[in-house]
């Protein structure tokens, strides 16, 4: 189970999705940017954001959900979000998501709504 928590420290609204799917990532959100001179000397600038951690993850879920999902998303974008993975592991920081895309999966009929959704939550961790 994966449970979204906003507002941080004063909770008012939780969401729980469904474990993601394999082949989620994880990395440093530090950036690269090379540089060339006008004698063509290269300058490389590493911009490290303190150790930051950048995620994320896939769902596939019910239509009914993918519409909570984007509720909770417009509702507390830009502010602090505590998130527990599937793991047991918990983060705090803000969703990356720009724009907030639901791409239809296919027809499911188990599914409320009859139908799945693909989402993609991308999070940055504040340090």
């Amino acid at each position: 189970m994966f449970r979204l928590e906003a507002p941080v420290p004063n909770t008012q609204t939780t969401t729980l999705l469904p474990s993601p799917e394999l082949g989620n990532s994880s990395g440093l959100a530090a950036t690269v940017q090379i540089l060339r001179a006008i004698d063509g000397t290269a300058y490389v600038y590493k911009h490290n954001k303190q150790d930051r951690r950048k995620f994320q993850w896939s769902f596939t879920i019910s239509r009914h959900k993918a519409i909570e999902l984007r509720n909770f998303i417009k509702a507390y974008y830009g502010s602090v979000i505590k998130i527990i993975d599937h793991l047991g592991a918990e983060y705090i920081g803000y969703l990356q998501n720009n724009p907030f895309d639901l791409n239809s999966g296919a027809r499911a009929g188990g599914f409320p709504g009859d139908e799945t959704q693909q989402v993609t939550l991308e999070f940055e961790e504040k340090m």
